[in-house]
């Protein structure tokens, strides 16, 4: 070697993954979903936000959807987006969610959903500058997604401005014109899933703009309740790893906050033992009286031994949730949608059992059938998860231990794709075990 060469002194370069994010490939992974199904994973998060927005507020949701050239709007008539939870969404190093290490019988789980919305108008721009307006509480958030090409991150752009806003959420996610066949290509889709929502949800009032084409759908019940995001989760819901997950969770977030939560604070929050007695009895069992959530913690990870002699004493402690306490659509709301589709109601038909997996996890199934005696396109097939629809119309494509799905289930009964019916399946249940990144397809035991 010729030592008078000169030397490379190579650097240690830090290069960001966050501009992964920002990517159609990503994007994909993150949704689960391709370029062609955005609009309607775009309609699904907004719309499943606004349902329980209004619900944890109390009031009947009254949702309004307007899709034009601009882009996709979802106004509801909730309490409204705080300003913290917006600004929460814009920090792509962390995974921000209410719901994820929760075990109950919520819409949606994704966790990064919101901010594959404020990511995807950049990325279907082509790397042009995106765009998503939040109107909520007399602020108007408006979030512009660009990338520092040097740093190769994410480089946002957030302003807020004092408006005059009507009650709930105004949650707009821009177009780019250059991605507007995306949307036109959907409307099929998107006008099905909004309708879906009206079957699933018996409080739901929606309105739905469509290019100037106005649908509207009125509530059969706005009375109707089921358990709510907010309501207090139960121990029954989960197993050793779903519990040590959810403690995992509570550590690090009281240790990002400076805080160590007592842990009969913790137990408090389960349905069942919010009273002092129960608390007491539970940590004297498991032998944690005086303990905070930190002294789970052994060797830098949840003592597997002690959670499971909590969860087991939290157990003992309460009643098993019955499956009607979830909520249930019902015969009459069924009905009505049957009879204003144009269903021959001679035919119709309801079914519902109410039960426990092996884990003795409640859960709720709902079928509803209905055939029509004059022209009509084929089979429509209607099924949801938790009072959400799904992106990829049906979810039910592994039932039982054989690998069979709804779809081969109906085709074996003679309903098959060509048939003038209407088919009704829809699931609650605290636990569900998705088998996509999507949460597009559920196996069903």
């Amino acid at each position: 070697m010729n030592q008078n060469l000169p030397i490379l002194n190579r650097q240690t370069f830090r290069t960001s993954r966050l501009l992964d994010f920002a990517s159609e490939k990503e994007l994909q992974a993150q949704t689960g979903h391709e370029v062609d199904d955005w609009p309607l994973v775009v309609l699904k998060e907004l719309m499943d936000n606004a349902l329980d927005a209004c619900e944890e507020a109390g009031i009947a949701p009254s949702i309004h959807i307007d899709v034009d050239q601009q882009g996709i709007r979802v106004r509801d008539n909730g309490s409204g987006i705080p300003a913290a939870t917006v600004k929460s969404v814009l920090d792509f190093t962390v995974k921000v969610s209410s719901r994820e290490a929760y075990v109950s019988p919520t819409r949606g789980a994704q966790g990064n959903a919101l901010k594959t919305l404020v990511a995807m108008p950049f990325v279907l721009s082509g790397g042009k500058q995106g765009r998503i307006v939040i109107c909520a509480r007399d602020q108007r958030h408006t979030i512009d997604f660009n990338v520092d090409h040097i740093r190769q991150a994410p480089l946002i752009d957030y302003g807020v401005e004092n408006v005059v806003c009507k009650n709930g959420t105004e949650f707009q996610v821009e177009w780019p014109e250059s991605a507007s066949s995306v949307l036109e290509d959907a409307e099929d889709r998107f006008l099905q899933i909004a309708e879906n929502y009206t079957w699933l949800n018996p409080h739901l009032t929606l309105t739905v703009d469509w290019f100037d084409q106005t649908i509207s759908y009125t509530a059969t019940d706005t009375n109707w309740r089921k358990w709510t995001p907010s309501d207090p989760t139960s121990p029954h819901w989960y197993n050793d790893e779903r519990f040590m997950r959810l403690l995992s969770a509570y550590i690090a977030h009281d240790a990002d906050n400076g805080r160590d939560r007592p842990l009969r604070e913790f137990v408090a929050e389960f349905r069942g033992l919010s009273g002092s007695a129960k608390q007491k009895l539970v940590l004297g069992s498991a032998r944690l009286e005086r303990a905070t959530l930190s002294g789970l913690v052994k060797d830098n990870a949840i003592d597997r031994d002690r959670a499971r002699l909590l969860l087991h004493h939290m157990k003992l402690q309460s009643k098993a949730i019955k499956p009607a306490i979830l909520g249930v659509i019902g015969r009459a709301h069924f009905e009505k949608r049957f009879i204003e589709c144009g269903c021959e109601m001679e035919s119709f038909d309801y079914r519902k059992v109410e039960s426990y997996d092996d884990e003795n996890v409640p859960f709720v199934v709902e079928t509803a059938f209905g055939w029509f005696d004059i022209e009509h396109a084929g089979r429509t097939m209607i099924t949801g998860i938790n009072w959400s629809p799904s992106v990829a119309g049906n979810p039910f494509r592994v039932i039982g231990g054989y690998g069979q799905s709804l779809d081969g289930i109906l085709d074996r009964q003679y309903v098959r794709r060509n048939e003038p019916v209407v088919v009704v399946l829809h699931v609650s249940c605290p636990r569900v075990e998705y088998l996509d990144r999507g949460k597009s397809s559920v196996k069903v035991r």
